[in-house]
């Protein structure tokens, strides 16, 4: 949500689409939400360096292409990505200088409230079975030591202003 918000606030920015095997939902389109590759596929791109990083997460591959970051780079475009954080980590190591980082919690002033809310967003969001929502809520702690290796995080109580922040971030730090 947060990075259609910001490529709607600068046209010439772009998204890096993610590649997943997990299944479409319902509201979703193949090659404007994620790449959805059967787990045959994927493991074919990945055998043949297609990704820059991939991962398993919550029980799926997800992983970035390399071609759309390739051509980002070679036209000084601003790309926009959306990765778990060992993703994140893989493309920090990688770009290390050309990375703006942020790190997006969920609201609350402390873990449990930041959990409850993740768990809402998670029910509130329809799609997800109840045991995805268990390994998410999981998750969120080895999440959250990553924070402190990204150059910057941000807690979205308010959607509006974490986009604005951001949307400042990036323009403040991009070269």
């Amino acid at each position: 949500t947060i990075c259609k918000d910001l490529l709607k606030k600068n046209d010439k920015w772009k998204y890096s689409i993610s590649a997943t095997t997990r299944p479409m939902r319902s509201n979703e389109i193949n090659g404007k939400d994620y790449h959805f590759y059967s787990k045959e596929k994927f493991e074919h791109k990945e055998k043949f360096g297609e990704f820059i990083e991939c991962e398993w997460v919550h029980g799926n591959r997800y992983g970035t292409l390399i071609e759309p970051l390739e051509d980002a780079i070679s036209g000084g475009d601003v790309l926009l990505l959306d990765v778990d954080v060992k993703g994140a980590m893989n493309l920090i190591e990688e770009f290390e200088d050309d990375v703006v980082s942020i790190f997006i919690e969920p609201p609350g002033i402390n873990v449990q409230e930041q959990l409850e809310s993740l768990n809402d967003r998670l029910i509130n969001g329809g799609d997800y079975s109840e045991t995805l929502i268990k390994q998410r809520l999981k998750r969120f702690e080895l999440e959250l030591s990553y924070k402190e290796k990204f150059n910057f995080s941000y807690i979205n109580e308010n959607l509006g202003e974490t986009t604005k922040t951001i949307n400042e971030i990036i323009k403040e730090n991009i070269k």
